[in-house]
């Protein structure tokens, strides 16, 4: 029997933009039970978090990857340090970095195999290049906030370098929790051609698996997510919880 059948509660959450193979696990934390919900898609893939109560499942959390333990991704964020953009150099370089890594990095050691590791990718490609965290989060909704508590706000595309940050970070629309992504750019072109690679879910491998045309057309027109562009910050975020 399936999850959608097991746990019928969980349908009107449940991102249907895209083929997602849906399965749960029932987990128990401090004597709190809960359901995991994962669905796994080929390019991105997103978890959802519900609480087994006397009232049924209770929703407590949703991302592209959940830590239980860590149930709002709607808490205030600060930053660890002065922030900012990176310099010219780091975004050569981990622009370099992200061509050199098409269909050679694995992101088997990421969460669920790879599957949800499309933050992880991206934090792990820059740290091995420029030796620091930009971030510590695996969840694209924390680190939205944790770059737009950094920044401000989001730039326009052709303000962010090769070696920049795209997010389109999973969030409501029309009552599911539709997943996000998160990858890093390619040279601007001026059109929807610019390159951006990221981790693919499917294959747990680094790919050079959008332009910018492509990511907009699935992210902001097909699921009603943001698109944001930002440099790669000097610092990591700190979520408060």
């Amino acid at each position: 029997m399936g999850v959608e059948q097991r746990y019928p509660e969980i349908l009107p959450f449940l991102d249907d933009t895209d083929d997602y193979f849906n399965e749960g696990t029932e987990i128990t934390v401090d004597a709190r039970r809960y359901v995991v919900v994962t669905q796994r898609g080929e390019e991105d893939s997103g978890q959802l978090l519900f609480e087994i109560t006397n009232h049924g499942l209770e929703f407590r959390d949703s991302d592209t990857a959940v830590d239980v333990l860590r149930h709002g991704t709607e808490s205030q964020v600060t930053v660890s340090g002065p922030c900012g953009a990176s310099d010219t150099n780091d975004h050569r370089d981990v622009h370099a970095e992200a061509v050199e890594q098409v269909d050679r990095f694995s992101s088997a050691e990421g969460p669920d195999g790879g599957n949800l590791a499309c933050a992880w990718a991206v934090r792990n490609i820059v740290h091995n290049t420029v030796d620091r965290w930009i971030t510590r989060t695996d969840a694209t909704a924390i680190f939205d906030q944790e770059l737009r508590a950094c920044f401000g706000g989001t730039l326009q595309d052709d303000e962010v370098s090769a070696g920049g940050i795209i997010i389109s970070p999973t969030e409501t629309v029309d009552g599911r929790r539709n997943i996000g992504h998160v990858g890093l750019l390619g040279p601007h072109t001026g059109n929807g051609g610019r390159l951006i690679y990221s981790n693919s879910s499917s294959a747990a491998k680094w790919k050079q698996n959008f332009t910018l045309e492509s990511w907009i057309a699935k992210y902001r027109e097909r699921k009603g997510l943001k698109v944001r562009f930002f440099p790669l910050p000097l610092r990591g975020g700190v979520s408060n919880v």
